[in-house]
This record gives C-alpha cells, structure tokens and sequence, in this order.
C-alpha cells in the first residue's frame, strides 16, 4: 500500500473550502478519503461538493456550516462526521486592523477563532478518533517572526498582531496536545504557510507582491495548492513518527 494513501480514512476539514483548504480536500480526495468538509460560507462549501465530486475518487464528500467562534458549531460540526482518522485545521481569523486603531474585542475575536476554536475542535475530533489518528493545524510565518514595516508600501496595514500571536500559538498546541495525544495513537502536526496571497491580492498590490518574492529563497509566492502535499503527507502513514511538528512551506521565506 502507498504510504501516502488515505483510502478507507475520513478527514474533516475546517476551511475546507477556502482558498488553501480546497486543494487540501482535492489531495486526500485523490489518495483516497472520505472528506467531511466544513467552512462558514455557504456559496463556498456548495461549489467545494460540487468540484470535488466531479473529480475522481472512492471516498464519500460531505459538507456543513461552522463558525470558528462558536462552541456549539464546532462541535455540531464533529458530530455530523463518522469515525474520524484525521483533522486539518485550515480556518483563520484576522482583524486586518492597523495596531493602533485595534481595539481589545477585534484581538480577543481572532484569539477565539484562531486559538479557543482550535482547541475546541481538536479535542472533539480526538474523542472521534478511537483508533488513532493524525491532526494538521495551520500556523502562518507570522507565527514565527514579524512582519517587516518595509514590505508594506503607502501606509498599507501590516499583517495584524492578532493574526500573528495567535498563530504563534498553534505551533505550542500542536506540540503539547502531541504530547497529550501520543499514547492515544494520535499525532498532532502543524504548518507554517508563508505568502500565499490570492491572485486578486496580487493583482491589487503588484509592489507588496514584489516585495513579498524578494524575500523568499525561491523569489515567487507560493502557489494554492502547495500546501496540500505537507498536509497530506503529515496525516498519512508516510509521518507515522512525527509528531510535535510545525513543518514551514514558506519557499524558504524564514530560513534566512
């Protein structure tokens, strides 16, 4: 059997219909899964169905709302899903604010999306899992080092300090519930994506873009779905001793 193949496993996936969790869905699709898919934005989830089941693939798709802030969604959310073999955590929160004009209630709001939720839905995917499984969460570079001023022209915000604490944050969650979770058969991951900014991102910023290239060693932005393999890679049996990771796929952006 494929260390990489995910055939009779079932995934959810939060912001698995996102702009970086859609690939993610299309490559455990492609080894196998079955996909419990779930996102906040509805047009988004129902074009996700749709897309994936048109590609092939044994394994069942299923979709459903959550809201990253809210409790009772999240786990509404895992109970909708059978027995789980893994989780990917692919939400996140920002207030997209200017540090000084950012009040307490937007920082607070993206650490309870970002870290409360996190933890929320981890731990109730890991009572789903009675037979072990693995976990992914995403982090960001900016959980590993600041944002530099110069990157950013004409007075546009920085990345927000509550988009980046808190996913400084998700590296420590995934190394202590790996620590929690190991003798249970559960391995508990996460990446560190670097820029992967949308297309409309880039087209509205060609300056930032260029900015942002020439500060990674491979000098391009990173494409959608080059996430995906990590994430595969680290649920499947290919990573069957790591665990307690933050895996950077940043084109090298914090090897510097």
């Amino acid at each position: 059997m494929s260390l990489f193949s995910m055939a009779g496993k079932t995934v959810l996936i939060a912001g698995g219909a996102g702009y970086l969790g859609l690939p993610v869905c299309e490559a455990l699709r492609a080894q196998g899964a079955s996909l419990c898919i779930a996102d906040h934005h509805a047009g988004r989830l129902a074009e996700a169905k749709a897309t994936l089941e048109a590609q092939p693939g044994e394994g069942t798709v299923a979709t459903h709302h959550i809201d990253m802030g809210d409790e009772a969604s999240i786990l509404a959310s895992v109970a909708q899903c059978p027995e789980l073999h893994g989780l990917v955590m692919a939400t996140a929160g920002s207030s997209n604010t200017h540090f000084d004009q950012l009040e307490a209630a937007e920082f607070d709001r993206t650490n309870r999306i970002n870290l409360t939720g996190t933890f929320v839905l981890a731990r109730a995917a890991a009572a789903a899992m009675p037979h072990g499984g693995a976990m992914v969460f995403y982090g960001s570079m900016y959980g590993i080092v600041a944002p530099d001023a110069a990157n950013y022209p004409g007075g546009m915000p920085r990345n927000p300090i509550d988009y980046g604490a808190s996913k400084a944050g998700i590296g420590q969650m995934a190394r202590y519930m790996a620590g929690h979770y190991g003798r249970s058969g559960i391995r508990v991951n996460a990446i560190a994506p670097g820029p992967f900014p949308p297309q409309a991102v880039q087209d509205a910023n060609p300056e930032f873009i260029a900015n942002l290239t020439r500060d990674t060693m491979m000098g391009r932005m990173g494409q959608r779905h080059e996430t995906a393999g990590a994430v595969v890679f680290l649920l499947s049996e290919a990573a069957s001793y790591i665990t307690g990771q933050t895996l950077s796929v940043d084109g090298g952006w914090t090897a510097w």
